[in-house]
Formats: C-alpha cells, sequence, structure tokens
C-alpha cells in the first residue's frame, strides 16, 4: 500500500486561501471606488474580461479549497470505508454541480 502524503493538499489549501482572500479585497476595493452600486454597474464590472477571468478562477479556486476542506473532515470522521465513498463522491457531484452553474452564469452575464 502506497504511503499517502498530505503535503500537496495542504499546498492547495493555501495557494486557493490566498487567492481568494486577494480577489475579496479586489472585489470590495472595486465596488468601493463606485459611486453607486446598481445592476448595469454589476453587469459591465462581470463582463470586463479581467474581472471575468478572475472571477472564473476563483470559483476553481473555491470549488478546490472546499473540497480539500471536506475530503479531509470526512477522512476524519466518517469511519466507515463504504459510507465515506458515499459521501465523498456525493459532495464533489455537489461541487461540480456548483462549478458548472457558477460558469454558466458567468457566461450568461457576459452574453447578455
Amino acid at each position: 500500500m502506497r504511503q499517502v502524503s498530505g503535503l500537496g493538499s495542504w499546498i492547495w489549501q493555501r495557494i486557493s486561501a490566498l487567492f481568494l482572500a486577494l480577489f475579496l479585497i479586489y472585489f470590495v476595493a472595486s465596488f468601493i471606488l463606485i459611486d453607486r452600486i446598481n445592476f448595469d454597474h454589476w453587469r459591465e464590472w462581470n463582463t470586463h474580461p479581467v474581472n471575468s477571468v478572475l472571477l472564473f478562477i476563483g470559483f476553481i479556486m473555491l470549488t478546490i479549497h472546499a473540497w480539500i476542506g471536506i475530503k479531509d473532515v470526512i477522512m476524519d470522521y466518517v469511519h466507515h470505508v463504504v459510507v465515506r465513498a458515499i459521501v465523498m463522491m456525493l459532495f464533489a457531484f455537489m461541487l461540480i454541480i456548483c462549478l458548472v452553474w457558477a460558469s454558466q452564469t458567468l457566461v450568461m452575464a457576459m452574453l447578455t
């Protein structure tokens, strides 16, 4: 049996947390600088190419961050192997659906 190291997960967790923290600062600063926030400004902000790419990367990083976190919790607290596998598959499916939905929302905002 192969020994698994948690270093890769640890590094990805930190990278995703750093990106999400920096993006949150950028996101808040962007809207503080806008005089009035309304739907048109929000759509304009979303359709800007830099913001769209950062949002998409943010969705991916949030999914990675959530998966690593929930995977570690499940591995620590769900001891039955079959139940653990089922719970992990359900969470993976849910996270993939959320990522697809968020990406679809971003694309639809750019097209309208």
